[in-house]
């Protein structure tokens, strides 16, 4: 075997391998010295790559690993309580026994033999300090609902909740045991760890008799409320991402009773959801939930999932004054990624921007139907002008597309686009805030690229919608944005700009950078870019004027002028 340079690439028989080193800390949990991966390749350029990308994600679970290293004791008895309560619950909640032979007292005698069974089984384990694969996995289950992993536990804490859980289920046999002989008699716990003291343990009948709504109650008045002003895609994901709450707080639970450490746990459950969650609607949200970290839904995925509780229980106490105190206000999103320098988008540099408008697409190309081939044929239409006007405004993607052609003011003093939600019998538009309703210029180099001849042929447009790129369909979840960008990706993979950091939102970033460039003050970019700086002052008049707007627009500096690049109008 001979080695390589970069740390953790070693070669054996010529195929490139990865070896890690597994801290002495986490060596007992993982139950080995040293990761070791194949990385299928006998070139030392793609295994130097490979190994960077794979054993940044060992490093990451690492340090996972490190942040769940222990349970207190006190956590631990509160957690174990926790499960019993659940298990009490279900308990209660079962019908009473009934036989279903001749011989009722047979099969009752069967039951009390079975359950003294199960206690002498768990008993011993308990007392051997071993516990079965099923007390084990019974335990993952239970606690992965309070969003806690066993295997993210150090041994100490992890043996003494198996201890626990197996006092739970000792105690379910019990419980079982009691309503075989009397269904309706309040159970007392025999496990002092699950019996409180007389008068802090309430029945059955007071929790009903609490005052206040449900969980479900409130989540339904919430999305009533909210249906109006929501996109239809929002409030589709709205009832799937609170439903999911409903399912681990339980539906019923009075809104009020509901803590600081329920809404922690939900968080942490939400990193444990599978990352093909959404493909069977029969799955309960426990269900879906998985113990292998390859298989997880992204941190940012799951962090997606957290927000919209923050948002209703925030609307819960301040706009409905339901609750006295929000018990989602200081649990935080905390994030699994280590790459500070990571950059989720950024703009395109002058190279890139001559490599995207300098293809076939927009130069010229074979024919209507192969763009992407070079040739004398320039199709002006959807595919050729949206990219054009994202990169000189700014703009998001699904305001282009649902422009009407009245949004076009060509004809006014200052050229502009008048971003707004008046659809009248066209095709719907949707604007993300209230600071997105905004007028933006036109450039003068999109005017000089023939912008203006463009909007007029559209004009007399033999079709029936009333949108500027009407040939640009609405996605299936009815978003303006879904399918050019799904074209906008396939055009960037063809011209060579892999990069995942690259997307059509990355002209906005681009466009955001021309305005700093040029010393301009931020509200007059903030007004062009459809963002609010939160001040209450930015909801007072209507904001700087066109003609300003219009001084800031020429005075972008943008790395590449597209006239330069493409042929102007009348130029032919």
């Amino acid at each position: 075997m001979s080695g390589s340079r970069s740390p953790h690439l070693k070669r054996r028989n010529g195929i490139y391998h990865l070896r890690v080193r597994v801290p002495d800390r986490l060596r007992d949990r993982l139950g080995r010295q040293e990761i070791s991966k194949s990385l299928q390749t006998y070139s030392p350029t793609l295994a130097r790559r490979l190994a960077a990308s794979v054993s940044a994600k060992v490093m990451e679970t690492f340090a996972m690993l490190d942040e769940f290293t222990n349970v207190s004791p006190d956590e631990a008895r509160e957690l174990i309580q926790a499960c019993f309560a659940d298990i009490r619950r279900k308990v209660d909640a079962f019908p009473p026994f009934t036989p279903e032979t001749p011989f009722p007292e047979m099969e009752v005698d069967e039951q009390l033999f079975l359950a003294g069974q199960e206690i002498a089984k768990l008993t011993l384990e308990r007392e051997q300090r071993v516990f079965s694969k099923s007390t084990a996995n019974q335990a993952q289950r239970a606690l992965a609902l309070r969003g806690i992993d066993m295997k993210l536990i150090a041994p100490g804490a992890r043996a003494r909740l198996l201890d626990g859980f197996a006092r739970v289920l000792i105690e379910q046999q019990h419980m079982v045991v009691a309503r075989l002989h009397d269904p309706l008699a309040e159970y007392q716990p025999q496990d002092s760890l699950f019996n409180e003291p007389v008068g802090n343990q309430p029945t059955l009948v007071q929790q009903e008799a609490e005052i206040g709504p449900s969980v479900e109650d409130c989540v339904t008045t919430y999305l009533v409320a909210k249906k109006p002003v929501w996109a239809a895609k929002t409030y589709t994901a709205r009832v799937k991402q609170l439903g999911y709450l409903q399912e681990f707080l339980g539906p019923q639970m009075r809104i009020a009773k509901v803590s600081t450490a329920d809404i922690r746990n939900f968080r942490n459950a939400l990193k444990m959801l599978r990352s093909n969650r959404g493909r069977s609607t029969q799955m309960t949200f426990k269900e879906r939930l998985t113990e292998n970290t390859g298989a997880r839904v992204s941190d940012k995925s799951a962090s997606i999932l957290f927000e919209p509780v923050k948002a209703f229980f925030r609307w819960a106490k301040e706009e409905e004054g339901i609750l006295a105190e929000n018990p989602a206000a200081d649990v935080k999103w905390q994030s699994m990624t280590t790459g500070k320098c990571a950059l989720k988008r950024r703009p395109f540099s002058a190279q890139e921007v001559a490599s995207l408008f300098g293809s076939p697409l927009f130069t010229g190309s074979k024919s209507p139907y192969r763009r992407f081939q070079p040739g004398n044929t320039i199709v002006e239409d959807a595919k050729y002008w949206i990219p054009i006007i994202g990169y000189y405004t700014g703009m998001r993607l699904g305001e282009i597309v649902q422009l009407h052609i009245s949004d076009a003011v060509i004809d006014a003093e200052v050229p502009h686009f008048d971003l707004n939600e008046n659809s009248g019998s066209g095709d719907p538009k949707h604007i993300k805030t209230d600071a997105g309703i905004r007028k933006v210029p036109i450039h003068p180099d999109v005017l000089t690229l023939g912008f203006a001849a463009f909007v007029e042929k559209r004009r007399k447009w033999n079709k029936p919608s009333k949108r500027i790129f009407s040939e640009t369909t609405l996605g299936a979840d009815g978003q303006a944005s879904t399918q050019f960008s799904k074209f906008f990706a396939r055009l960037l993979d063809i011209v060579g700009l892999t990069d995942p950091a690259l997307t059509f939102h990355s002209f906005r970033h681009g466009a955001e950078d021309a305005f700093r460039n040029a010393n301009l003050q931020q509200y007059t970019i903030d007004s062009i870019m459809g963002h609010s700086d939160g001040k209450v002052s930015a909801s007072y008049g209507e904001g700087p004027s066109l003609a300003l707007k219009v001084e800031a627009v020429e005075a972008m500096k943008l790395p590449v002028s597209l006239v330069s690049l493409l042929k102007p109008k009348g130029d032919e």
